[in-house]
């Protein structure tokens, strides 16, 4: 039997040497590392009131494009709403963003991406929802919208899984200015009856 040719050994571990180099950079890993780093894993947000006429029974994830901002109070839900009607998908040319709109809450209630993985075209979101169990003069309630910046992706299929990690809280970081202020010590807690927890999405990047 005669040897592999020098060459052709060569070429081979080169081949391999450049997919393991773009399967490591197809993979890493974001994550909070402290209660003051919430809401820097988020590229936009925003709180909804239901006293405007909008109200989320459930929650809804999505793909778009980068947001262009544009006039109004509530400037990312809306936007959101548009593409949904107008079917848009990201394309190549520019980053994808994932949209996560909560399902209804209380004004004591928070939510926050706590990690953003990237394993291929797989990525995968944790959200903490601390929902407040203390005492409560109810004022309004309101849907939260997040969105995370997946950056610039070649054109394919892609898949997520967004998932809702359920806590309790019974303390403000602020007590005083609670309103504005972060939850404090947070207990696991189980879903809301009924409450989906995993949220998977199959979406499209395109060449346009």
């Amino acid at each position: 039997m005669k040897p592999s040719h020098p060459a052709i050994a060569l070429f081979s571990l080169a081949t391999l040497a450049t997919a393991l180099l773009a399967a490591e950079g197809d993979a890493w890993t974001k994550s909070l590392k402290s209660k003051a780093e919430r809401g820097t894993l988020e590229a936009l947000a925003e709180n909804v009131r239901g006293d405007i006429g909008k109200w989320r029974d459930s929650a809804l994830l999505q793909a778009a494009p980068a947001f262009v901002p544009k006039p109004g109070k509530f400037a990312l839900d809306d936007w959101a709403d548009q593409l949904l009607e107008a079917k848009v998908t990201p394309t190549d040319s520019g980053d994808t963003w994932l949209v996560f709109r909560t399902r209804q809450f209380d004004d004591n209630d928070r939510a926050w991406v706590e990690k953003i993985e990237r394993n291929g075209n797989r990525f995968t979101v944790v959200m903490h929802q601390a929902i407040w169990k203390g005492y409560y003069g109810k004022s309004f309630t309101y849907y939260r919208v997040i969105a995370v910046n997946l950056g610039k992706l070649p054109a394919g299929a892609y898949e997520a899984t967004w998932t809702v990690q359920p806590l309790t809280f019974t303390t403000f970081e602020d007590p005083k200015n609670f309103q504005t202020s972060t939850s404090k010590d947070e207990q696991p807690a189980k879903a809301k009856k009924g409450e989906k927890l995993k949220h998977d999405l199959a979406f499209t990047v395109t060449n346009p």
